[in-house]
């Protein structure tokens, strides 16, 4: 798996997807979940990972989802955007009104970005110059 994006993805959806929310941020995750269900609802296998990691959470579960949406995302470059405009759009919901910062990263990054809420100490990129 070469996306460290859709391990953050899986991860976090299935996150949300087994925490106590919010009525307004569960009907956005379900909504997420609803797509992916859709999405791979022909494919039995493919269904049977999401149901899974969305269920019966657990390490082996969301690598296997994450390996899944990597692999559709390269198949099929609409779903990745959408996808990555949907989980993006989930991810504010979700963090609104939690005390959390909600920061979004959209098209070619160049060079290094860090989203953080509290930063206590610095922050260093590449090797440290004393």
């Amino acid at each position: 798996m070469d996306d460290p994006l859709m391990l953050t993805a899986a991860t976090t959806l299935v996150a949300w997807a087994t925490t106590n929310l919010a009525e307004g941020a569960r009907s956005a995750v379900t909504g997420l979940a609803e797509f992916l269900r859709h999405r791979f609802g022909r494919e039995m296998a493919s269904r049977e990972t999401v149901e899974v990691a969305l269920r019966r959470p657990g390490t082996d579960a969301v690598h296997r989802l994450a390996a899944l949406l990597e692999q559709e995302t390269r198949r099929d470059a609409a779903f990745g955007a959408e996808f990555r405009a949907r989980f993006a759009a989930v991810q504010a919901i979700v963090g609104a009104g939690h005390g959390d910062v909600t920061n979004t990263v959209s098209g070619d990054v160049s060079g290094w970005m860090v989203q953080a809420r509290d930063i206590h100490g610095g922050v260093t990129f590449g090797d440290s110059h004393d």
